[in-house]
């Protein structure tokens, strides 16, 4: 009968950021290597969602997205670009440049990228300015697990405004 109350423990103290936790210092030696990057990040997610606005074609986002960045600092900043192969409306490739930042304390990031996409078109364009935040579970000190909303406006006269939701997994070296 104490199961479940131990697994909802389990659950808040991982959700719940390391500033919170009671966890006293260990005094080191050692310089500290907050400032100094934490290195190379690769993640991977499966989005969908819609197009707002649309005045033809179909409103619907499907796309499978791989991001390469390197993590500064502390907070984290990350510059990152992103590939994306889109399923809807159709099958179509994107490259996304941005940046991802980590809110300090807590197992949140914004995003903010630029989408040039080949959806509606033959040839890669400018389609949306997006931002969005993602909320991240880290199962180990390489592996997250994230969940994330984005939306945007769009840059292009054939594009909508986007609202997607995506899941994925984030991994460090």
């Amino acid at each position: 009968m104490r199961a479940p109350a131990v697994i909802a423990a389990c659950a808040l103290a991982l959700a719940c950021p390391p500033a919170a936790r009671a966890e006293p210092a260990a005094p080191t030696s050692e310089p500290s290597s907050a400032a100094a990057p934490s290195g190379f990040v690769l993640s991977t997610s499966l989005g969908g969602g819609a197009e707002l606005g649309l005045s033809a074609g179909r409103a619907g986002l499907l796309d499978l997205e791989v991001a390469a960045g390197w993590e500064l600092g502390s907070p984290a900043v990350r510059p990152e670009l992103a590939l994306a192969l889109g399923f809807a409306p159709d099958s179509n490739l994107a490259i996304r440049p941005g940046v991802r930042v980590e809110l300090p304390g807590l197992p949140v990031w914004i995003r903010a990228a630029v989408d040039w996409s080949s959806a509606r078109s033959n040839d890669l364009r400018p389609r949306w300015f997006l931002g969005g935040a993602a909320w991240e579970l880290r199962v180990t000190g390489a592996l997250g697990l994230f969940v994330e909303a984005d939306t945007g406006v769009p840059l292009s006269a054939g594009a909508g405004m986007p609202l997607m939701v995506r899941a994925g997994a984030t991994f460090r070296h």
